[in-house]
């Protein structure tokens, strides 16, 4: 039998998440050769064909859905080992990694931890946006703010308040809406089609009934500045779009989403009392600020 080594595995467990061997070589930082060169010597060594294309994905075979199972127990196993060392009587100092959109590091989380910082200078906080969901599974954060999202049941979880979207639009737009123009003669801004299961995405697809949009965005703070240039009407979370000068909020149906605020931690991370300080201060952080997030107007 050919021999293989663990870095053949995680090749495996990358294509796995992402789909395709070039999705994994982007994840492990290797090059696409690498990825398909490791997965060969794997399959020779268990004489078994790991993946089978579909629709230009790969998707796991029968015979590896064990293999791979394991395989995910041992990332995980190895990637808890430093937590070990640091103990669940850690002082309060070391670094706390914290996950979440990328929109709300940057409209909500920045500002927040100045305040955190100011009460526990000796922990050190890595913000870490968008990162993907595997990521944060094999331990690469310690703490994640999701936006209703399933998570598998060996992860804390613990529902923190309503999220909800909008339409909105500058202000000049708004006022044409206002004195008659209806929403099929303005222009719209769409999230881009690798966010086309994102709730917002589908709503304003929904109310665009099958029109091309203006501008397409990659990501929520792109299109919140395609919003407030003017380019036209576009979906935000609430908590971005209320805060956004010169441009106004567009109540019409259907309904907008109302999706959650998650907060997630890990079993072994959870126990350390600097992760424990930083959980805690977002709970308490998005408590205060429940109806910014759900889009509470008050009169």
């Amino acid at each position: 039998m050919a021999a293989f080594t663990w870095d053949d595995l995680r090749v495996v467990l990358a294509i796995e998440s992402s789909g395709t061997a070039l999705g994994a070589a982007k994840q492990l930082d290797v090059s696409h050769s690498t990825v398909l060169r490791r997965l060969a010597t794997l399959e020779l060594a268990l004489d078994t064909k790991l993946f089978r294309r579909s629709e230009g994905r790969l998707i796991v075979s029968p015979p590896a859905a064990a293999l791979i199972a394991k395989a995910r127990s041992i990332a995980e196993a190895l990637d808890a080992l430093p937590q070990l060392i640091d103990g669940p009587h850690s002082e309060l100092e070391g670094i706390v990694r914290v996950a979440a959109p990328h929109a709300l590091i940057c409209h909500a989380l920045t500002d927040a931890f100045a305040d955190f910082r100011n009460t526990h200078p000796s922990i050190r906080i890595a913000l870490c946006a968008d990162m993907q969901f595997d990521e944060f599974r094999r331990g690469h954060a310690d703490v994640a703010l999701r936006i209703s999202l399933a998570v598998p049941n060996e992860l804390g979880i613990r529902r923190l308040c309503d999220y909800r979207f909008a339409l909105y639009a500058r202000d000049d737009l708004a006022l044409r809406l206002r004195e008659g123009a209806t929403l099929a003669e303005m222009p719209f801004i769409l999230l881009s089609d690798a966010s086309r299961e994102m709730p917002e995405r589908k709503w304003m697809v929904s109310l665009a009934k099958g029109r091309a949009p203006a501008v397409e965005a990659s990501s929520t703070v792109s299109l919140r500045a395609a919003v407030a240039s003017g380019l036209g009407v576009g979906v935000l979370p609430c908590y971005v779009g209320d805060a956004l000068p010169g441009v106004t909020r567009i109540e019409m149906g259907p309904a907008a989403p109302r999706e959650g605020i998650y907060l997630i931690t890990h079993p072994t991370q959870s126990k350390l009392a600097r992760s424990r300080a930083v959980a805690d201060f977002l709970v308490k952080f998005i408590a205060r600020n429940r109806d910014m997030f759900s889009g509470v107007r008050r009169s």
